[in-house]
């Protein structure tokens, strides 16, 4: 049975109140990683005009970025289990100077794609990988419920980002706009690195006890990956992302090459957000009561219903609809990463499978933009990989359907946020 390292009786002085993590990354999540594909979305015309680029070039910028931002995540797990959450700060700078380094770019492409790696090499700082690491630490019986909230923030990030960056940019241009968000996602991410996160106190111990003898604390994903639970949730998620990430960075190309008018298709991005929002809240809140895997299996199967109706839609309710039901999807991915890893492998090796995890989540993300990216280049409509991640999501619903029972279950001790 798991239970939080600090557990009950622990004095609140030493500890702090554990949903301050939660607070933190809340915050600092709707600056954070999604602020990527909200630009794309809207920068696409300003590059064409101003550079030349065509869209597969510049979609290729965002696929490069994808792949980046899981080696990222993938660093995170292995940094934090290793060396602490401080190591993650030169990540962060990254990101945020990576966007804001973006407005000095000449006209080569290549530059663009070198920024792109960049941002995408810091990007783990302002993911919820980090914060989910943490919380997962702190928390147990309420673990769904914290990382839902924390996932808000990433939610609220695709849902008000495209009017605050449109509005920036139609009033000051996409460099000042890249200079605000870039700037600002890296100062709340180091404010917190550096004086708000933190793992339990007991957590601490073992990981210098471990590095004491040139080693990490818990089992190796070497070891965790001969049992097939580590990889059926990291290729139901990498399915997943394909769907909801793949769509979330190019639904306005999707639906206006579709007759759709801009006005609706910025409408539908914010719902997709709005929707994930709602999503990640109810789902973190069912986590704590429903079997996880089962959850996740209908959740799935929703979000393939979505994508083949934007398939077939050629109206905006439709749309709308569409959109809902991948939001729900997109909101419910992390959570249910985050929180059915953590009840099938031990909590001392959760934050490197969690980094696998999340870095074949950025991968699945990066295979979305890419089939959709090559379907219109090839076939000049988006039509046949939109099947294709139809397909792909279903085989993600059947994977996470697998999974059998947890391996660590819940302890009905209170929570560290209850201990006085």
């Amino acid at each position: 049975m798991t239970t939080p390292y600090n557990t009950v009786g622990t004095a609140r002085d030493e500890t702090g109140n554990p949903w301050r993590h939660v607070v933190a990354g809340f915050i600092a999540l709707v600056f954070g990683v999604n602020i990527v594909p909200v630009m794309f979305n809207l920068l696409g015309v300003p590059f064409i005009a101003e550079f030349g680029w065509t869209r597969p070039q510049i979609s290729n910028g965002l696929a490069l970025f994808t792949f980046c931002d899981g080696l990222s995540m993938l660093a995170v797990g292995a940094l934090v289990d290793r060396r602490g959450i401080k190591s993650v700060v030169p990540m962060a700078m990254a990101f945020g100077g990576g966007l804001i380094l973006l407005t000095l770019i000449p006209g080569q492409i290549e530059w663009f794609y070198a920024l792109c790696a960049v941002i995408g090499l810091g990007a783990g700082a302002v993911a919820p990988t980090v914060y989910s690491i943490v919380i997962t630490a702190w928390f147990d019986t309420r673990r769904g419920l914290a990382l839902g909230i924390l996932n808000v923030g990433l939610g609220l990030c695709g849902a008000l980002m495209p009017f605050l960056l449109s509005t920036i940019l139609r009033t000051e241009g996409w460099r000042a706009a890249m200079m605000i968000v870039g700037g600002i996602s890296m100062l709340l991410a180091l404010a917190n690195l550096l004086f708000v996160l933190c793992m339990p106190p007991a957590w601490e111990k073992d990981r210098r006890a471990a590095r004491g003898h040139g080693t990490v604390a818990g089992p190796s994903l070497i070891s965790l990956a001969r049992s097939k639970h580590l990889w059926l949730v990291c290729l139901s998620i990498f399915f997943v992302s394909a769907a909801t990430y793949g769509l979330l960075a190019q639904l306005v190309l999707v639906t206006t090459d579709r007759g759709i008018a801009m006005s609706v298709s910025l409408a539908a991005l914010s719902t997709i957000s709005m929707s994930s929002v709602g999503s990640r809240i109810v789902v973190g809140a069912l986590l704590d009561r429903i079997f996880a895997p089962l959850l996740a299996g209908v959740i799935f199967v929703l979000t393939a219903a979505g994508v083949l109706l934007l398939n077939h839609t050629h109206g905006a309710s439709g749309v709308y609809l569409a959109a809902l039901l991948v939001g729900v999807g997109l909101g419910a991915e992390g959570d249910i990463a985050a929180y059915i890893l953590s009840r099938y492998v031990p909590r001392a090796s959760y934050g490197r499978a969690f980094g696998l995890v999340m870095f074949l989540f950025a991968q699945g993300g990066g295979l979305g933009v890419f089939v959709l990216g090559k379907s219109y280049g090839l076939l000049g409509s988006y039509t046949a990989a939109l099947y294709l991640i139809v397909a792909l999501v279903l085989v993600a619903a059947v994977c996470i359907s697998l999974l059998g029972p947890y391996l660590y279950s819940v302890s009905h001790t209170a929570d560290t946020s209850q201990s006085s």
